[in-house]
């Protein structure tokens, strides 16, 4: 079927916002049309360019809802934290923001069997430190600060408490730093090293800044999912989209998108 494509209009919000809690549309034809939020600024993840939401997850969203003849997606750019206080509350029906699976998450959230990607947590350094090559190398090195909450904090809080005889010393800071800011703190040795995942738009700063950095290995691979509101009736749109992901794997869709925009194949390290 056609599908409609770009930001939801003033008077589509409203009208959104009073079918809150999970009720999504249904055209006379039993098609629901489902809100899902995706960031506007996070390159190559999802962004909006020339009006228009594109980048990985974007791009994902559109072959899913090609296979899925009675659900149509309607994108809006949400931030990360905007976009999770609106699942909880139902004003979205999904959001796909390159998320983690968590215990809490999957108390909260439906989340599909099939993850969407990866996020690869690596290590940023200068391109001679050859010394740093995993988290144990860590040990005893100044790391760039992290924002006290997220992916990247609760990481090394996890890796601290189950390596107690390599934990890493780290602080913690609001400070707002772009990435490009936080590497060339790296560069120029104020610090040792970066821990972020590298779905951010990194090697992309590198290349057009000359960059001294350089990246290591994966040292953590985290599976990211779609996060759908939790009721009844969006069960079977869980199972559908679970659906739907394996078969995009197994054509080699996924992987391609993967490739288009990270540089690499993220499902290698995913099996």
């Amino acid at each position: 079927m056609n599908k409609k494509w770009g930001f939801i209009t003033l008077a589509g919000l409203l009208f959104l916002g009073a079918c809150s809690d999970g009720e999504a549309s249904t055209d006379e034809d039993g098609v629901r049309t489902l809100t899902v939020a995706v960031p506007p600024t996070s390159k190559p993840l999802s962004w909006e360019e020339n009006g228009k939401l594109t980048g990985y997850e974007p791009d994902i969203l559109r072959l899913v809802d090609e296979k899925l003849e009675d659900y149509e997606f309607d994108l809006v750019g949400v931030a990360d934290s905007a976009a999770e206080i609106g699942l909880d509350t139902g004003k979205y029906d999904m959001i796909a923001q390159g998320l983690f699976k968590s215990e809490e998450r999957a108390e909260k959230y439906l989340l599909p069997d099939e993850n969407n990607g990866a996020s690869l947590m690596r290590i940023y350094k200068r391109s001679d430190s050859d010394d740093i090559e995993n988290m144990k190398d860590l040990v005893g090195k100044k790391i760039v600060p992290t924002t006290p909450t997220g992916g990247v904090f609760n990481f090394i809080m996890d890796w601290n408490e189950n390596n107690p005889d390599h934990e890493i010393e780290f602080q913690t800071s609001d400070a707002g730093l772009s990435y490009a800011d936080r590497m060339r703190e790296v560069e120029s040795g104020k610090y040792d090293a970066l821990i972020l995942p590298s779905n951010l738009g990194q090697n992309e700063i590198i290349e057009s800044q000359d960059m001294q950095i350089v990246t290591t290995e994966p040292v953590e691979v985290f599976p990211t999912y779609f996060m759908i509101y939790k009721n009844e009736e969006n069960e079977a749109l869980r199972d559908d989209i679970s659906e739907a992901l394996a078969e995009l794997k197994e054509e080699g869709k996924l992987s391609e998108l993967s490739l288009k925009y990270y540089g690499e194949d993220v499902f290698q390290f995913t099996e």
